[in-house]
């Protein structure tokens, strides 16, 4: 990918069960390391699409494993861009509780977007005309390296 001068697309199509979580990281990490990521930034955005796909299995299609996950990775010129949409109903992130903030420090969930905001470097959700909700991970690449995503 490398050096290419087109974008390199990865899609991947999921029922919603939390087993399959692994084989989306594994992907992330290693497009983001064939996009020149070193380690440590691969990881991250790995782990970034992990907690956008759990948080798309569990609370938007609610586990039901007749509700599928999408996710595109797209390797392109300046940046690595990760889009995940379920058919859950969606939700409104603004609305969600800040995990920072008392009495929220103790939950044993609701860090996942705080996560994804520190991992990569633009996170946007958008609910979808179809129904379900969609957000996009972007990670800006070190040197531009191909084409538009």
């Amino acid at each position: 990918m490398h050096g290419t001068t087109a974008a390199t697309t990865v899609r991947l199509v999921l029922p919603s069960d939390v087993r399959l979580v692994d084989i989306v990281h594994a992907a992330a990490e290693k497009m983001a390391e064939l996009a020149g990521l070193d380690a440590d930034a691969a990881l991250n955005v790995g782990l970034a699409l992990r907690e956008a796909v759990i948080n798309a299995i569990v609370h938007g299609n609610g586990r039901d494993p007749g509700l599928l996950v999408r996710v595109a990775l797209c390797v392109g010129r300046d940046d690595l861009r990760a889009t995940v949409s379920d058919q859950g109903p969606g939700f409104d992130p603004a609305a969600e509780p800040d995990p920072t903030e008392m009495p929220n420090l103790l939950n044993t969930s609701g860090r996942g977007l705080l996560l994804m905001r520190a991992f990569v470097d633009d996170v946007r959700f958008r609910r979808r005309s179809k129904g379900g909700m969609e957000v996009v991970l972007t990670k800006k690449l070190p040197k531009s390296i191909g084409g538009a995503c």
